[in-house]
C-alpha cells in the first residue's frame, strides 16, 4: 500500500455486484495466543496464515439471521490515522461456563474473523481480520432475559479500543487461494 494517496481507481460490475450480508459465525481469539501472522508479499493488507501458540485456538459463536453484524470506519486523530472496528453478536447460551467465558473476554483483547459468503464479487476479501495490531475490547455485554428481539441472548459489542493502541489499516483480508482452502485454514485455528 502507498502513503501518498490515491493509487487506483475503481469500477461497480453490474455483472458481478458486491454481496451483501455475511456468514453468521465469528471467529475469536485472544490476542496474546497468536504466535505470528503470515504476511502476503505483494499486498501488506493481505495475511495468508496464522500460527497459533502451543495449545491456543480460537473459538466459534455461531449467529442466527443477522446476530452478527460487523462495521469497519475511519477515525481521524490529530496526529494519526485510525480505524475502528466494532462487532456485535449475540451468545444463545445462558449457562454457568458461558458467563464466566463472558467475564474472562472482559480482560484479554480478542482478535475476531468474519467473512462474507462464497461470492466471487468478494474476490479476496470475503475474511476480514479485525482487532490485528490493538485488539478488540468488550465494549457493552448485556442480557435482558425479557428481551423478544434477541431470544433472551447476550448482547455482546466487541471494538477498537479508544485509548491504548489503534488500528492503523481496515481490517487485514485473510486469503489463501481461494475461498475453499482458507475456510479449511480457517477451520483448523479451532484445534490445538
Amino acid at each position: 500500500m502507498s502513503c501518498a494517496g490515491l493509487f487506483q481507481g475503481q469500477s461497480v460490475s453490474c455483472a458481478d455486484p458486491l454481496s451483501v450480508g455475511l456468514v453468521q459465525r465469528l471467529f475469536l481469539a485472544n490476542l496474546e495466543d497468536v504466535a505470528s501472522f503470515t504476511y502476503d508479499g505483494t499486498d501488506a493488507n493481505k495475511v495468508t496464515a496464522i500460527a497459533m501458540k502451543a495449545s491456543k485456538v480460537f473459538y466459534e459463536f455461531e449467529g442466527v439471521k443477522q446476530s452478527i453484524s460487523v462495521t469497519s470506519e475511519y477515525v481521524p486523530k490529530p496526529y494519526s490515522v485510525a480505524y475502528k472496528s466494532t462487532i456485535d453478536f449475540s451468545v444463545f447460551e445462558v449457562d454457568a461456563a458461558t458467563r464466566r467465558n463472558l467475564e474472562a473476554m472482559a480482560f484479554q483483547k480478542t482478535i475476531a474473523i468474519t467473512f462474507g459468503v462464497n461470492d466471487t464479487s468478494l474476490s479476496d476479501g470475503a475474511f476480514e481480520i479485525h482487532g490485528i495490531r490493538a485488539g478488540l475490547d468488550v465494549i457493552t455485554n448485556i442480557r435482558i432475559p425479557s428481551d423478544n428481539e434477541t431470544g433472551a441472548a447476550y448482547r455482546v459489542q466487541l471494538a477498537s479500543p479508544d485509548a491504548g493502541g489503534i488500528e492503523t489499516a481496515l481490517p487485514y483480508v485473510f486469503w489463501d487461494t481461494d475461498y475453499d482452502t482458507t475456510l479449511a485454514a480457517l477451520e483448523a485455528l479451532k484445534t490445538a
